[in-house]
């Protein structure tokens, strides 16, 4: 795949994220988001040349870059890659009779510096590029599909609940409007037409065009429904004793990511019928996990000076209890 950029990203929260997971020479690893490398290579570093990583990317653009970076590593068969999305992690470590045996599982959510970089992948409302945004663009629907086949009341719902853009409704209008006249193709016709449609009271740095490339990039890669199939499968995936570390960029995934984490933790008393005659001992041995620290990790002054983009980064991490 020709790309008119270098994958070359700064990994975020790197040395927290890996000093979370307590890994040890010789431990399984997973990395479910593997993009360049960044935390796959500390990983390979933790387990040792005794150990093993599991290195997961959807992206072909990624996948080749992750082969010519670990030639070696996957020749000795110290690191594994497979190329899938990570909502099947469970299935694949299944496969290869890890499940239950990973110490530490990691992921870096959403599109990386190099993917919004490329303007032909079409992600960046700055850069014109075909208006696709597929982490895989052998398979789905593109963002295009979307804004020219979707009705008002869908668009204003996406926008809505995935972008949380307060002018949904009106965005969604003024697109039906447009593409009538001409269906959308490029990623700046698509930024233009929402600058030009919304007026907010307060300026802000922000593009008006933010949440809706938002929205629709989580749409078109299944992000949320991925995000939460991970989560679904930290339990049988971690070994006891293992942690889950995940980093989040925005309020939706990291909302997620909190719920199920005191999910885990809370032993799902939540959705135990009240009507069960089942004691509090019971409901305790329910409680297989631990929170490790009860707010996110975020970046500190000198990350946030040398990458700006990692402003956002919220870090979650949790054990599953030992006996």
């Amino acid at each position: 795949m020709t790309n008119s950029v270098p994958f070359e990203h700064i990994t975020v929260l790197r040395e927290e994220l890996l000093d979370s997971l307590g890994l040890t020479q010789g431990d399984y690893a997973v990395d479910c988001t593997a993009g360049g490398g960044g935390h796959t290579q500390g990983l390979l570093e933790r387990v040792g040349p005794t150990g093993k990583v599991i290195a997961i990317d959807r992206d072909p653009w990624a996948q080749s870059v992750l082969k010519a970076r670990f030639a070696q590593e996957l020749e000795s068969g110290n690191l594994e890659l497979i190329a899938a999305p990570f909502s099947q992690i469970a299935a694949e470590l299944c496969q290869r009779n890890l499940a239950g045996k990973v110490q530490g599982l990691c992921a870096d959510i959403g599109v990386s510096s190099p993917q919004l970089d490329a303007a032909e992948r079409g992600f960046s409302f700055a850069k014109d590029g075909p208006l696709d945004m597929r982490m895989d663009q052998t398979q789905g629907v593109t963002a295009a599909d979307i804004v020219n086949e979707w009705s008002v009341p869908d668009l204003t719902r996406l926008f809505r609940d995935y972008g949380e853009d307060p002018q949904a409704r009106r965005i969604a209008q003024a697109i039906e409007r447009e593409r009538a006249r001409k269906p959308f193709e490029r990623t700046l016709d698509l930024a233009d037409l929402v600058a030009s449609s919304v007026h907010y009271k307060e300026r802000s740095r922000r593009h008006p065009a933010t949440r809706v490339f938002q929205a629709l990039r989580i749409e078109v890669n299944g992000e949320l429904r991925e995000l939460e199939a991970l989560l679904k499968n930290v339990g049988p995936t971690i070994k006891l004793g293992g942690r889950c570390a995940i980093i989040s960029f925005h309020s939706l995934e990291d909302r997620l990511i909190k719920v199920a984490f005191r999910a885990l933790a809370e032993g799902h008393v939540k959705h135990i019928d009240k009507r069960l005659p089942i004691t509090a001992v019971e409901i305790d041995k329910l409680k297989k996990f631990t929170i490790i620290k009860p707010f996110p990790r975020i970046p500190g002054d000198i990350e946030l000076e040398q990458n700006p983009r990692s402003r956002s980064a919220k870090l979650r991490v949790i054990e599953k209890k030992g006996d």
